[in-house]
């Protein structure tokens, strides 16, 4: 080859760079969440606060629905189609998230933000060896259940017939190792199966409960926090490797102020939703704190088979170890 073409050549793959460099990044990102709730609307807000604090070189397509569960999402997630996503149930990719999930863990929003933000460099090494980058986290309320007819002990609730999401095999066998009757369905299905008798009880943060319409068929809410609703954003590490180092920086801050935006307004956005529905006919059934010791006693015990199993020990062990701590510190 002569100095000419030598010449010509690197010119062209100069330019050919420069072109894929300044091409936009189109980012899919799916969830399961409902079209145009709360939580949709805000990840569009992100979505177009990202194009534009990137001018436009990173776009991010919001595709809420678009799965029938998490378990689907999370698999096409893996092969790369969409290229992020919302999941309300992270454990789907890393079973380290499903301490998050331990029912009556948590007391406060605050504690639970206290052990989340001790336990990110292990969720972070945890989705890194699935493939994918963190985000931010998203809070939707909190978990209560939700019956057909009154429930005031932990046993009357042993005798519903409790939605669980379907294709969590550990879930189920937890459920009827401790004497709970479980039905496992999507998502999609739970009003189906509260209409037909299939259940008649489920856990929801109310905003969903109302949002969806499940809680006509379920019109009692046993007034004991179960855990904390929370969802990680996640993008797969091949586009995240296909953006400047700038532009993710702009992302990880559009993405916190997402986070922060739900931290703040979902306690109103739960007592609102609590409200409108006793103005149609829910009953919250209030325990007193006797009741709702025993209960928190009761799932203490029945939780703790989830160390070594759902959850890695030294997961388990410093969730435990922050959250006294933090309890100790106030």
């Amino acid at each position: 080859m002569n100095f000419r073409s030598l010449v010509i050549g690197s010119a062209v793959s100069l330019a050919s760079v420069t072109l894929l460099a300044q091409r936009p990044q189109t980012i899919q990102l799916g969830s399961i969440l409902p079209v145009n709730s709360v939580y949709d609307r805000g990840l569009k807000q992100m979505a177009a606060d990202i194009q534009r604090d990137t001018d436009g070189r990173v776009r991010v397509r919001v595709q809420s629905g678009g799965a029938t569960n998490e378990a689907t999402l999370a698999r096409r997630l893996r092969a790369g189609r969409p290229q992020a996503a919302v999941l309300v149930q992270p454990s789907e990719v890393a079973e380290a998230f499903n301490v998050l999930g331990v029912p009556f863990f948590f007391e406060s929003l605050d504690e639970a933000f206290h052990v989340v933000e001790k336990l990110t460099p292990t969720f972070e090494e945890a989705l890194a060896d699935e493939g994918l980058v963190l985000l931010n986290y998203g809070f939707g309320g909190w978990l209560h259940f939700f019956t057909a007819d009154r429930v005031e002990t932990l046993e009357q609730l042993k005798e519903t017939k409790i939605f669980t999401t379907a294709g969590d095999e550990e879930m189920l066998q937890w459920y009827k190792q401790n004497g709970f009757d479980p039905e496992p369905l999507a998502v999609t299905d739970v009003l189906l199966g509260l209409s037909t008798g299939l259940i008649n009880a489920y856990p929801s943060p109310p905003y969903t409960a109302l949002l969806l319409g499940w809680y006509d068929e379920a019109p009692f809410m046993v007034d004991v926090p179960l855990a904390p609703f929370l969802g990680v954003t996640v993008v797969t590490e091949r586009a995240w490797g296909r953006i400047s180092d700038e532009d993710q920086q702009l992302i990880r801050a559009s993405a916190k102020r997402f986070e922060d935006t739900l931290r703040r307004d979902a306690p109103a956005q739960e007592r609102s939703s609590i409200d409108e529905m006793k103005a149609r006919g829910l009953t919250v059934v209030e325990l007193d704190e006797g009741v709702k010791a025993s209960f928190r006693e009761t799932a203490d015990r029945m939780t703790a088979s989830w160390r070594g199993t759902m959850i890695p020990s030294d997961v388990y062990d410093l969730a435990v170890r922050e959250r006294d701590a933090f309890r100790a510190s106030r």
